[in-house]
């Protein structure tokens, strides 16, 4: 079986962390005008796409509203001036989410597979889940996390979002609230489960087989290990705001580990409810 780098050609599978190559942002961008720059007649101006606009006034890139093909050209050559000659890394992973933000659904799901795809022949770190362009090693991680962020049980839900957003922030990343929400939203899946909405993680985790969701011991084990790495003098649980030793490898550890535990439980879980 042949390894990642050898399908696409790599001489390493390092991945691209903190950077974004010339080659990773002009194949974004030509993505981007394909579906955006043609797909509206700028001679029928009620199908003008107003995000675009949107976005690009955001940006502080120079905009003038596309009445020919010239002033559709010279927006397309001041956004790509715009990120092409940005001195920040990260300009085209904003432009990204900007984009996403201004645009409807389907589009956001059309080109969030598009750009994923880019995203992993140039061998970068990163990938799309949902709206936002978060850090990512593999792609079992990667899908972890996007079920996780789809469940339909909004406590668990809503802190797992949390998570990512706190993880996702490139400028400040903030690992602390990271790990608090990833393991917030473990609590809340097993109180969930357990019907008791006070329950700590330990007592919820006490509970579990007594509504049908049987653990197996070293699953129950690396749980409640889990719970005592938050729970400990000094750790996120007890009040420390500075989570001293939190670190990027600490906090992705958590958010990928507790999405998996919070789609472990609620696949056993919906065996037996």
């Amino acid at each position: 079986m042949s390894t990642f780098s050898q399908r696409y050609g790599y001489k390493s599978s390092v991945l691209q962390l903190e950077t974004a190559s010339d080659t990773l942002k002009r194949r974004i961008l030509a993505a981007f005008y394909k579906q955006e720059f043609d797909s509206y007649d700028t001679f029928d101006w009620t199908n003008y796409t107003t995000g675009i606009e949107d976005m690009m006034i955001e940006m502080g890139v120079p905009y003038e509203f596309p009445k020919n093909e010239l002033i559709k050209k010279r927006n397309a050559e001041a956004l790509q001036k715009y990120v092409m000659e940005a001195k920040e890394w990260y300009v085209i992973f904003d432009f990204i989410e900007r984009y996403f933000m201004n645009s409807e659904e389907d589009t956001v799901g059309k080109m969030r597979t598009v750009f994923n795809r880019i995203l992993e022949e140039e061998v970068s770190g990163y990938r799309i889940m949902d709206k936002l362009v978060v850090p990512i090693v593999s792609e079992h991680e990667l899908k972890a996390l996007e079920e996780a962020i789809s469940i339909p049980y909004d406590s668990a839900r809503t802190h797992i979002r949390k998570a990512v957003d706190s993880f996702s922030n490139r400028k400040a990343p903030d690992y602390e609230n990271t790990i608090k929400d990833s393991i917030s939203a473990f609590e809340a899946m097993c109180c969930i489960i357990t019907e008791n909405p006070k329950a700590t993680l330990g007592e919820a985790l006490k509970k579990l087989e007594s509504k049908g969701v049987k653990l197996h011991k070293a699953l129950q084990s690396a749980m409640s290990s889990l719970y005592g790495y938050t729970s400990d003098e000094g750790g996120i649980r007890h009040g420390s705001i500075d989570f001293a030793g939190a670190s990027s490898e600490d906090a992705k550890y958590m958010l990928i580990s507790c999405s998996a535990f919070v789609n472990y439980l609620i696949e056993k879980w919906e065996k037996v409810k």
